[in-house]
């Protein structure tokens, strides 16, 4: 088998698709087409456009398969949510893969499960048969959204097999806000927006073997789930789970704050042995219920009777190198021939709080032995002791190798448990002791972890918009349409900052708002938004604000129902004191536990931009006064004032400057405007302007002195050959106008004076040059003079 693995940034989807797969066909240097392709990308991609381009490459047979990542890592590259796309091209060599699907997982995850299952058995599947699985780790409904569960869909491969396979994968996710993604199920080059449960069972002469990485350890006594309903924890040692917690943890930890930052470990390992990270399955607090006094987490498998931890993270990813590198020395004389990471989308360096990527570390290891495709995902999947399982907050490498068969994996339950005898009185008391001390600085570490992990994510937020800023800076200079502007701004606080939708309200004369740029939206909801113009509440023209589910529903209620956005951060755009715009920006749900509610840093950065766009707009204005006083109206060239000021500029810097001085005179255009009228005649002038404009430099000075006289100053030039040749292009130009229908064509008297040598300020140049274009009139015009040319006889 070999491989092949391409990355793009681009936001444009047919731009980005070609890019990563030509990236990963050109790694892999071969000339026929691929076997099989894995194509991932985010929520701000169209999805079937990215398909047509990746297929146009690959060839239009070639099985896609995949759906959305919230980013993307290959050897060289890596990014999170922004416009990532991560690819790899398989040609699998006499090697088989066989691709298993079920569109019913929406409807019973256990299901979807044996369903697979059962056509793996099919297939041969044998406990270690080399099982990689991919599914949408989120559905949507009309309730809301729901975590679809790896657990269960293990428990459903087991019954149907009998025993579990070591299986490796993920539920996929296009973004931290868990927007809906589609999947790519092979040859059908339709996007599938029901959820489909991939399997992929490769041949016996290919092997995975992975490590994980969660890089948590124990900062806790083991305690015991007691009463337990799905993935919602009821009661923990017999007392309510949520009121359990919040007294372990006191003020160290609010339960808003649970999520995320709240992990367990369950220990599939020896209870009383030495600490093994590879035996510990990570468990991420999802949300609670405080309903029911409960805890709700992302799998379900911690049922009554389970025994966990509270993890403390680790922000050293030293840890990781070793790790990776026991793959590439266990390979037993196989050959490696590619590597996939499943990454967990809170490990990311500005939502995980580590000083450095995990995504870097894991370059750095990989170093090019492998090609190397990495996304970040919803939930990981990979054995831990034996047994395949979910994962939270985890990154699973796994090394794809090829060669002779290794030792079977024996199909594993649950770890034996080490049984010890009952303790004493003094020894109990002791026990309590300690656990109080493990206790107490486990609140401490707790705390600590999450204040860090907010100051970085601050950090980052920070980061991601003076970076916003420095692109908006420069795009916003360049470009001249208001319109363009805005819509510009928009798309990049989308991608930037992981908004989901982005409006701009311009005011009109009578203080009404209407939405001129919506980047978000569905396409109903443009068509609707488009026709309405609004009132907007004095509140948000005033000052900057923020509104979050802490809101009364009824704040801006009108606004936030007619715009499905009712979590945004809003600022207003000055002029002179004056709002002319409103920019909101915002999501349609909070998400946790991925992004936190917005807040400061997400109001700042949007005011900033504000204020860009205030400052931008106000340069833009004084520059439209300030150009159409320097300017003339008819054929927008300098005027005589600015021209005189810019040559005096030039050659009043103390040194004796070289330059080219020209007076210009239409031949013959009195006739012009009073035979064919002033209509024609001002049609003329532009024309002549339009047509210096193209044959001369843009650090030439070009002006319109009045009536059909024009001057012309260039820079640099020292001798009269190079200024005759400027003359003589500029009377060629000329020539092909033709005024109107039955007309002669325009021909020019040039004249001509040289800087230093005919005169060292403006008025001499001026003069002299005259003087030269009347010489050239003499001549019989159509010509030009140049100062000191000898005098016809």
């Amino acid at each position: 088998m070999r491989a092949g693995v391409g990355y793009s940034d681009i936001p444009d989807s047919i731009a980005a698709g070609k890019q990563a797969a030509e990236n990963a066909v050109g790694m892999a240097g071969r000339g026929e087409p691929c076997d099989i392709v894995f194509l991932f990308c985010t929520a701000r991609h169209d999805q079937q456009r990215l398909r047509e381009a990746v297929a146009s490459v690959v060839g239009e047979g070639v099985p896609i398969y995949g759906g959305g990542a919230v980013g993307a890592i290959t050897n060289e590259a890596y990014g999170y949510a922004g416009d990532q796309v991560g690819i790899a091209c398989l040609w699998l060599e006499g090697s088989r893969c066989a691709a298993l699907l079920d569109g019913g997982l929406s409807s019973g995850e256990e299901g979807a499960g044996f369903r697979l299952g059962r056509e793996l058995a099919r297939l041969g599947a044998v406990p270690d048969s080399a099982v990689m699985l991919l599914y949408n780790s989120v559905h949507h409904e009309e309730a809301g959204m729901r975590m679809l569960m790896a657990t269960w869909i293990m428990q459903g491969l087991e019954k149907a097999l009998g025993f579990l396979p070591a299986i490796y994968g993920a539920g996929m996710m296009s973004d931290h806000t868990a927007s809906p993604a589609g999947q790519y199920i092979g040859r059908d080059a339709s996007m599938k927006d029901e959820h489909y449960a991939m399997a992929f069972m490769f041949s016996e002469d290919i092997h995975i073997d992975s490590v994980i990485m969660h890089g948590c350890r124990p900062a806790s006594p083991y305690y015991t789930v007691t009463r337990a309903e799905g993935p919602v924890l009821l009661e923990i040692n017999h007392r309510p789970a949520l009121s359990f917690m919040e007294e372990l943890l006191g003020p160290s930890l609010k339960p808003e704050e649970y999520p995320f930052f709240l992990l367990f470990g369950i220990n599939h390992g020896e209870r009383s042995g030495e600490y093994d990270e590879s035996n510990y399955a990570s468990r991420l607090c999802l949300g609670i219920d405080r309903e029911r006094s409960g805890i709700v987490m992302f799998e379900p498998d911690m049922v009554a009777g389970t025994e966990f931890q509270v993890m403390n993270r680790s922000f050293d990813l030293g840890y990781m190198r070793p790790k990776i590198e026991s793959l590439f020395e266990g390979l037993e004389g196989r050959e490696a021939v590619f590597g996939m990471y499943f990454d967990c989308a809170g490990r990311c360096a500005g939502f995980g709080g580590t000083d450095m990527e995990d995504a870097l570390v894991l370059q750095q290891t990989v170093a090019g032995r492998v090609p190397l495709l990495g996304i970040y995902t919803g939930v990981e999947i990979a054995p831990i002791a034996g047994r395949s399982r979910g994962l939270d907050v985890t990154g699973v490498f796994c090394l794809f190798s090829q060669g002779r068969k290794k030792a079977s994996v024996k199909p594993g339950g649950a770890a034996s448990k080490a049984v010890g005898k009952k303790p004493r009185q003094s020894q109990r008391q002791l026990l309590e002791a300690m656990q109080k001390l493990c206790e107490r600085n486990m609140r401490k570490m707790l705390e600590l972890d999450s204040r860090s992990i907010q100051l970085r994510y601050e950090l980052e937020l920070k980061r991601r918009g003076f970076r916003l800023l420095a692109e908006l800076a420069l795009a916003l200079r360049q470009e001249k349409n208001d319109k363009s502007l805005f819509s510009q701004m928009a798309e990049r606080i989308n991608a930037t900052l992981n908004m989901q939708k982005t409006l701009v309200f311009l005011a009109d004369e009578s203080g009404s708002f209407s939405p001129v740029v919506l980047r978000g939206f569905s396409l109903e909801e443009r068509e609707f938004l488009a026709t309405r113009v609004f009132e907007i509440p004095q509140d948000l023209l005033l000052h900057p604000l923020v509104v979050t589910a802490e809101d009364s529903p009824e704040r801006f209620a009108a606004l936030r129902a007619a715009c499905n956005l009712p979590f945004f951060a809003a600022s207003p755009v000055l002029l002179q004191g004056k709002t002319v715009a409103l920019l909101l920006t915002g999501r349609t749900q909070e998400v946790q536990p991925y992004l936190p509610r917005l807040g400061r840093g997400d109001l700042e950065i949007l005011q900033a931009i504000g204020e860009l766009l205030g400052s931008v707009l106000i340069r833009r204005r004084l520059s439209d006064i300030t150009f159409k006083a320097e300017t003339d109206s008819l054929t927008g060239l300098w005027n005589r004032a600015a021209f005189q000021r810019m040559v005096e500029d030039y050659l009043g810097t103390g040194r004796k400057r070289a330059g080219a001085f020209m007076v210009i005179d239409v031949d013959y255009f009195k006739t012009v405007n009073d035979r064919y009228g002033h209509i024609v005649g001002d049609a003329a002038l532009v024309a002549c302007a339009e047509a210096m404009q193209r044959v001369l430099r843009n650090t030439d000075i070009i002006c319109r002195q009045g009536g059909d006289e024009f001057t012309v100053f260039c820079r640099g030039i020292k001798e009269r050959r190079f200024a005759v040749k400027k003359a003589a292009q500029i009377q060629e130009a000329w020539q092909k106008i033709i005024p109107t229908e039955g007309s002669r064509h325009i021909t020019a008297s040039i004249g001509i004076a040289l800087a230093p040598q005919h005169g060292a300020s403006f008025q001499e140049l001026y003069l002299n040059a005259d003087a030269a274009m009347y010489k050239a009139k003499k001549r019989g015009r159509d010509c030009h003079v140049c100062c000191g040319d000898p005098a016809l006889h």
